[in-house]
């Protein structure tokens, strides 16, 4: 009987790991994608990319949830900096 090694009963668990992190990774990118592309509509285009680093320094899917339901909602950039701030906390 042949044995196994450690690694061929770890790869299964490690590639359902990879695939749920490449899951999550794409959500994240789509929701700012998404905040990026109503900020721009509800302000301006230029004014919307000044957030781009702000956003893609958040990794919690629930907070770039949060920043998207408040891009929908602003009036103004510093409408978008109050929810940053907040959501921050």
């Amino acid at each position: 009987m042949q044995q196994s090694s450690i690694a061929e009963y770890l790869a299964p668990e490690a590639h359902e790991q990879g695939i749920q992190q490449g899951i999550q990774q794409g959500a994240q990118e789509t929701i700012r994608e998404n905040i990026l592309e109503t900020l721009a509509f509800q302000l301006q285009t230029e004014v919307a990319k000044t957030f781009k680093s702000d956003l893609e320094s958040i990794d919690d899917l629930q907070r770039l949830k949060q920043l998207f339901r408040a891009a929908m909602r602003v009036e103004t950039p510093e409408d978008f900096t109050q929810a940053l701030n907040e959501s921050a906390n």
